[in-house]
């Protein structure tokens, strides 16, 4: 598992090449000859000070790279490296050198704003008798903190390290001389610094790194901060420190985009797209994959979310994170529960600040769409005490919205009812319903950590994160039921005629588009539901150095739950009577909106019926009642999880390597509850109760929302509503349904124990990173089965080992651009609502319904190869490609026998019962194409002599092309479900004068929702959906900052469809969104 790396583990070895070893290495910024320490100087050539040969053949000013003087083991190891014309180092180099001068001309132009690193060494201690190793921080005396994620290199070694979010950085096994530290930062300058390393006892060894001896701590240049683009270059820079695929969001990039939870801030990474519910961002799609195959992560401990395997991150608020990492290529220290990648959310830490740190955000807003209220606080106050042995840190935050969301939703069937020639392939809407929301939903996160650091050689702490997302839902829902009670068509007797209502029949001129429905039977629930999804974890850690070993440790506790109810959730239908139910016109063709208008319903002489006045409002004496029910449910997930890696620097096959071994082990247990109290009619009637009416807890707040619905209606009143249902408890009324309690409960726990072992090999072009993990799995589920005779408990119990090779390579073309090839394998388990074995059983049909615990694995393997391009002085180009095989992929189906005995009783084999379940199907392939952009056009203004007020903008862009195949069990090929063919984001930025505005466009195909029978119908898609976002900000000074930012600015609906675009099965549309405020940092 990947986690942050304390500042003093041994440096990695080099992921940018320093150079490469030919002859001559040519330096791209001073076109010199740059040499291995202990190499001699070419022949024949003398440096000035800036570097370039003395035609005047005088004296050369002493480089402070000139060695002490040689010594033969130095000689030999120039000789050693030394690469000659046809090898292949030098094709290599060469192919390096001619993709670097076809890039001259835009390596040459210099940021304009760039803020200059500090590099301080702190100590040097010797660790062989002729290596020591250099332990430094690199500060930014620009922004007046550290500087994380930069490269620290000694350039002609194969040895760098990155530094830590406190902005250290160790490097290990140095040889004994005069080094010279090269700092590199994605859209700053390079940075130099001397240091002299002395071989000698680990205990004793002393380095003067004064300034006498080398640059001064914190010589920088101070310019104007610009927010947008250094939040791109920090991103930037983490990805290009990385030995695997990632893609990352900084924190300062999550403040500088309208996002409330981390699903947003990151649908705005190439590959990756987002579903939402209720306009707003939950799940995200990873490179085409389902939802359910990504994981997520705090700090490198992976975490089960509320809803289960499936990563619900709209619980997550984008103001816990520092940093957000998306790891497309899992390696073999990550477990391997993932088919498309992690989501590892990177928090604070008190050593990420020099000292007294304190940051504040206070926001308010509203929502067009019904003039709902939005508001957002957060803060965090951190700080280091006992000589910054101590740190502490603590956060909060809360993000409230007042929404109202229009929605319809119509249900196609092919009718059986339609008995014309061609009605096999006639696709009607057999009900049409209005679900009309009023919701209050939160993000609340409260965090705090705690470090102590005695030395450099260790580290521990401890840190707590609780996030919840709490939705509170008011939905009055009216449904047309157009089918209720209508005959067949081919039905010619006069008594069928007289009663035919016009549903699906073509005979009366009706269409599945326009048509009539005499007397519409209407149903109405109007319902309160609350649930919240709280994620609570608890980790304890600690980072030690122990001679040539260094080992990692972390012990998690992690909550995971899901809550819903006390609900109130009421029934009503029309009466049975045609005449008191209305006539409905319905027009389907606007795809936008399906109409519906209201007669009443006249009964001619001859049985018929026909339209009588317009019916303008639906009344409480329109519906009778039927049911009052509230529901209340627990689903816990407790996880325990312990890990310990180990990591040691040693030579393999003469390169040198770091191998990296670790255990870990993880118990899972998700335990879910459910309670239904139920008041129903027949029971008031029998008890002497007058039933309840509508109007008893009606409102007089009017139509909040925007749809055209044909017709008037009224709100319900919370209070008033529960209310009604408390007197009628209070009365006796009702009683708990054991069945629900019994259907629903189960628990299922899962014990995972790892070993794994992984080597990354150091070159001067790069380096490779393979390895292997292995897993041992245990699930017991257990449940209670229903059959004729009542329930009974059912356990099964499932093992099994898997193992997971995974082979990832850097390859570092030159000090700008990178080649990343990677072969790896995963595995997506079941969720534990499908691994249940709660079982229906009907004897009568033979037929079994319920989870599958015997279901296996999804497994796949997946190569990728992408070239990077970080430009100089600031830019970003990439193009990548991926494949995935995939195997045993999960499908909803109907086998055709269940396959064992565990559900045998005497007199009944059901092992040839068929099976209605969730199960493996066939093989598959998710592949594809990214691209991505980034661009500031001050290099664009200077090269050009454009006017100054160009180079103040910048834009974003990347794409993504996808495709996706799985085979069903019944043999059907398929798009998987969340798979867009296109996504691509796009944004443009201005930053001048202490104003930071940006407008950003995304965009995504449609993809499939839920796989159809292979009928007419076809497969269930959410059509394709952009978005419209601006943030600005304007800094008053470096302390205080007032922002706007404005979501969804055209409005874009929801639209859900099956089969064809024109076929809407929903549609759904949220309004637009503002938020004004303040943010300061002290």
């Amino acid at each position: 598992m990947h986690h942050a790396r304390p500042r003093w583990l041994a440096a990695r070895r080099s992921t940018t090449a320093p150079g490469r070893r030919n002859k001559k290495r040519i330096s791209r910024s001073t076109g010199r000859h740059l040499r291995r320490p202990g190499c001699a100087r070419p022949s024949g050539v003398r440096h000035t000070r800036q570097g370039r040969p003395s035609r005047e053949g005088r004296r050369a000013v002493p480089s402070p790279l000139d060695p002490p003087p040689p010594r033969s083991p130095d000689t030999r190891r120039c000789r050693r490296r030394a690469s000659l014309p046809g090898s292949p180092m030098y094709k290599t180099t060469t192919l390096a050198t001619a993709l670097a001068l076809a890039m001259a001309m835009h390596a040459q132009a210099h940021a304009r704003t760039t803020s200059t690193p500090a590099v301080a060494v702190a100590s040097l201690q010797g660790s062989h008798a002729d290596t020591g190793s250099i332990n430094g921080v690199v500060t930014d005396a620009g922004r007046g903190g550290y500087l994380a994620g930069a490269e620290v290199r000694i350039p002609g070694l194969d040895v760098v390290a990155v530094t830590g979010s406190d902005g250290r950085f160790a490097l290990q096994r140095v040889p004994a001389g005069r080094h010279e530290l090269r700092v590199s930062y994605v859209g700053r300058p390079d940075r130099t610094h001397v240091v002299d390393v002395v071989a000698g006892q680990a205990s004793s060894a002393q380095i003067d790194v004064s300034a006498s001896r080398g640059a001064t701590d914190l010589d920088a240049v101070v310019v104007r901060a610009q927010p947008i683009a250094e939040s791109e270059y920090a991103a930037l820079q983490a990805q290009r420190a990385s030995t695997s695929l990632v893609n990352v969001v900084a924190a300062d990039s999550i403040g500088r985009f309208p996002d409330q939870n981390v699903a947003a801030a990151l649908s705005r990474l190439p590959g990756i797209a987002v579903e939402r519910d209720q306009g707003q961002e939950r799940y995200v799609n990873l490179r085409g994959a389902p939802a359910r195959w990504t994981t997520i992560a705090f700090d490198g401990v992976n975490v089960i979310s509320p809803a289960g395997r499936t990563a619900r991150l709209d619980t997550i608020p984008s103001s816990i994170a520092s940093q957000v990492v998306a790891r497309k290529a899992v390696t073999a220290a990550m477990p391997s529960e993932t088919l498309a990648g992690n989501i590892d959310i990177i928090t604070r830490s008190p050593f990420d600040y020099e000292g007294l740190k304190i940051g504040a955000d206070v926001g308010i807003g509203y929502n067009d769409l019904g003039g709902g209220r939005q508001y957002n606080w957060g803060g965090f106050l951190s700080n280091k005490f006992a000589d910054d042995r101590f740190g502490v840190l603590v956060s909060a935050s809360k993000y409230s919205r007042d929404m109202v969301t229009d929605n319809f939703e119509s249900d196609p069937e092919v009718a059986a009812e339609d008995q014309e020639p061609g009605g096999d392939g006639r696709v009607w809407f057999d009900a049409h319903q209005n679900k009309l929301y009023r919701l209050t939903r939160e993000n609340e996160s409260v965090s705090g950590r705690l470090e102590f650091r005695p030395n450099d050689d260790h580290h521990f702490f401890l840190s707590s994160i609780h996030t919840e997302f709490s939705d509170h839902e008011l939905r009055n829902a009216i449904e047309f039921d157009f089918d209720a009670n209508a005959v067949r068509t081919s039905d010619t007797r006069p008594q069928a005629v007289a009663q035919r209502t016009g549903y699906a029949d073509v005979r009366t001129g009706n269409t599945p588009w326009q048509g009539t429905v005499y007397g519409v039977e209407m149903d109405s629930t109007q319902n309160i539901n609350d649930s919240v999804q709280s994620i609570f974890t608890t980790t304890l850690g600690g980072d030690q150095n122990l001679g040539d070993w260094r080992a990692s440790w972390r012990l998690n506790y992690t909550e995971a739950e899901q809550k819903s109810g006390p609900s109130f959730n009421s029934t009503w239908v029309s009466p049975s009577e045609r005449t008191l139910r209305p006539t409905v016109d319905y027009d389907f063709s606007n795809r936008s909106l399906h109409r519906v208008t209201l007669y009443d319903t006249i009964r001619n002489p001859d049985g018929s019926f026909s339209k009588g006045n317009l019916k303008r409002s639906l009344d409480s004496h329109d519906y009778n009642f039927v049911s009052l029910v509230t529901n209340s449910g627990r689903a816990v997930t407790d996880s325990y999880s312990s890990r310990l890696d180990l990591f040691r620097e040693t030579d393999l096959l003469g390169r040198p390597t770091e191998v990296q071994f670790g255990v870990q082990y993880d118990d899972r247990t998700k335990e879910n509850n459910q309670t239904r109290y139920a008041i129903t009619a027949a029971q008031l009637t029998a008890m002497g109760i007058a039933h309840p009416a509508m109007a008893d807890f009606a409102s007089d707040k009017p139509y909040q929302g925007a749809l055209p619905l044909g017709y008037s209606f009224r709100y319900h009143d919370e209070d008033r509503a529960r209310a009604l249902l408390d007197g009628l408890r209070s009365q006796g009324a009702g009683g708990f349904d054991d069945g629900v309690v019994m259907d629903n409960w189960y628990n299922v726990q899962e014990r995972i124990g790892a070993v794994y072992g992984m080597a990354t090999s150091h070159f001067d072009w790069g380096n490779v990173v393979a390895g292997v993990r292995g897993e041992y799995t245990r699930n017991e589920s257990s449940a209670n089965a229903e059959d004729d005779s009542g329930y009974r408990r059912i356990t099964v119990k499932e093992s099994g080992v898997e193992f997971f090779p995974s082979v990832h390579v850097n390859w570092d073309l030159n000090d700008e651009m990178k080649l990343r090839f990677s072969a790896n394998t995963g595995a997506a388990r079941p969720d534990y609502t499908d691994l249940r074995p709660n079982f229906s059983i009907s004897d009568d049909e033979q037929e079994i319904d319920g989870g599958n615990p015997y279901a296996d694995t999804e497994k796949s393997m997946g190569l990728d190869a992408y070239f990077e391009w970080y430009m100089r002085p600031q830019g970003f180009f990439s193009a990548g490609v991926y494949y995935k095989k995939l195997r045993d992929v999960l499908f909803d189906v109907e086998l055709p026998r269940f396959g064992n005995d565990d559900l045998d009783v005497p007199g009944f084999d059901r092992s040839q019962y068929s099976y209605f379940t969730l199960a493996n199907g066939g093989d598959g392939h998710i592949r594809g194409l990214e691209l991505a952009y980034s661009q500031g056009f001050s290099p664009l203004a200077d090269r050009l002599d454009l006017p100054l007020w160009v180079g103040d903008f910048g834009v974003t862009a990347n794409v993504t092309f996808n495709d996706s195949e799985a085979t069903t069990p019944d043999g059907r090929k398929v798009s998987l479900p969340g798979a867009s063919d296109l996504i691509y984001n796009t944004s443009l930025y201005y930053e001048a004068h202490g104003l930071s505005a940006r407008l950003s466009w995304q965009y995504r195909t449609e993809w499939i929702d839920g796989i159809g029978d292979g009928d007419v119908m076809g497969d269930a898609y959410w059509d394709d959906v952009g978005r419209l976002d601006f943030s600005m900000r304007y800094a008053f000074n470096d302390n205080v900052e007032m922002y706007l930012d404005a979501n969804n600015l055209l409005n874009e609906p929801g639209i859900r469809y099956q089969g064809i675009r024109q076929r809407t099965t929903e549609f759904e549309r949220f309004g637009k969104r503002f938020m004004v405020g303040v943010r300061m940092n002290f």
